[in-house]
């Protein structure tokens, strides 16, 4: 398990799981193989987290009070896509096994959960994305996707947290053009003005530099 420990050494947890008996024993085993490991009690308070702080991976309960893990892992899809999804559930009927399918969760666990099993397979689909921490940009930048945040050098330019999702999603989309519908989808979740959309770009060419993201008349935006 060493080699597993090293790969997951350096990801953050969030567990939402409405048993208090199975929250505090997943948080106080798996705090030992994460960097850090946040629980909710319920979909909402696990929502309320992941936007303060989103975390690189996320394991829920199908059945929770008011608003199910399925509907949580699709809402935390559309924030941050590079998050790995897992869900747990005691029930192993066709019709949950579907929703998940149809959720795009990363994996589907039966409960009680094998431990071992959950990290391997958490290990493995992580590792095979390391490359994807640091990003090369033109100029000599580097976009890291762990920090969030670009580098050059020894520079360091802080991101805020909608400059985080729009530069992903066009990172994401590298050789395609991201339109306002799909930024607006995937940041704001509503229609938004074009004012708005192009505060938040103005706002990184000024830290960046000014070609870093081309407007693409008409159509979109795209990451240069």
């Amino acid at each position: 398990m060493t080699l597993i420990h090293k790969k997951l050494q350096s990801l953050t947890l969030l567990i939402a799981e409405d048993d208090e008996s199975t929250r505090k024993w997943l948080s106080r085993v798996l705090s030992i193989y994460f960097k850090e490991v946040r629980v909710a009690e319920d979909a909402m308070q696990a929502l309320e987290l992941f936007e303060e702080e989103p975390s690189d991976v996320i394991i829920s309960d199908i059945q929770m009070p008011q608003v199910d893990g399925l509907h949580l892992l699709q809402k935390i899809s559309s924030i941050s896509p590079n998050t790995k999804r897992v869900v747990m559930t005691a029930f192993n009927a066709p019709e949950y096994i579907n929703r998940a399918v149809e959720s795009d969760v990363d994996f589907y666990l039966k409960k009680p959960i094998d431990i071992d099993e959950f990290l391997v397979a958490i290990a493995s689909s992580t590792y095979k994305n390391f490359d994807e921490q640091d990003v090369c940009l033109n100029d000599g930048y580097v976009y890291d996707y762990k920090q969030k945040l670009i580098k050059k050098d020894e520079l360091i330019i802080k991101l805020t947290k909608k400059e985080v999702l729009l530069i992903e999603l066009l990172l994401k989309n590298k050789k395609s053009i991201v339109s306002i519908e799909q930024i607006e989808h995937s940041i704001w979740k509503e229609p938004v003005s074009a004012d708005a959309i192009r505060m938040v770009v103005v706002g990184i060419r000024k830290k960046v530099y000014q070609g870093i993201i081309e407007n693409v008349k008409g159509l979109g935006y795209r990451i240069g």
